[in-house]
């Protein structure tokens, strides 16, 4: 038997990934959570993984997603937990993911209840100095920009300020959309038949309409496992 393999060196090099034969080689661990381990450290170091876009790569189901979710977790190789905001409500959940076990801290499986965090190159934080409020402007997205133009139609003044850390999740859940597709043009016709309907004591703030989002575009909220 033979086994043939892909040249990977020189500069012509398809893209291809490095990894521990250790984890891959775990007999605690199901081919499938093995798989589901290779896939996840193919991608980049802060990629967000969400259940619903994993089962798009897949022939699994979200059950059987979930059960290799749950294999790495339970072995180390994930650690899943709440970013809240200082009211201690859950705005969203972050994960790490180690290739080996052995990089976690000694400490063993430490719930991090507000932690600081990188996720694509914004702060979320609990430090006080992030808690100070800033105006809703960010001049390179137009999901933004198209939901502050009808706002600013509708209430006649600009949109309510909010912190970073508000800031970073409105930014996170727009994104998680564009993810599953939700395009430029389907976003401002729902922003536009939001605020067509908007009642006179709404403040039209744009956190309520993302709440909302799930219902508007079909799509899960940050979903869990």
């Amino acid at each position: 038997m033979a086994t043939y393999r892909v040249n990977k060196s020189g500069k012509q090099a398809p893209p291809f990934t490095r990894i521990l034969n250790d984890s891959l080689a775990d007999e605690r661990l199901s081919f499938k959570a093995r798989g589901l381990l290779a896939y996840m450290l193919s991608k980049p170091d802060h990629f967000k993984f969400y259940i619903d876009e994993l089962t798009k790569h897949t022939s699994e189901g979200k059950d059987s997603i979930r059960a290799g979710l749950k294999e790495l977790e339970q072995l180390g190789y994930i650690n899943r937990y709440p970013v809240k905001n200082e009211r201690g409500k859950i705005l969203s959940w972050e994960l790490d993911l180690y290739e080996s076990p052995s990089l976690r801290p000694e400490s063993g499986f430490p719930v991090v209840e507000n932690p600081t965090l990188i996720t694509n190159d914004y702060i979320i934080t609990n430090d006080k100095r992030f808690k100070r409020y800033i105006a809703l402007k960010r001049d390179d997205d137009p999901y933004i920009k198209t939901y502050l133009k009808y706002f600013s139609r509708k209430k006649n003044r600009q949109h309510p300020e909010v912190t970073e850390e508000q800031r970073e999740w409105i930014i996170n859940q727009i994104d998680h959309l564009r993810e599953y597709e939700v395009t430029a043009a389907d976003w401002e016709e729902q922003v536009k038949d939001h605020f067509e309907h908007l009642p006179k004591n709404n403040n039209g703030n744009i956190m309520a309409f993302l709440h909302a989002s799930h219902r508007r575009f079909d799509i899960g909220m940050y979903d869990q496992f």
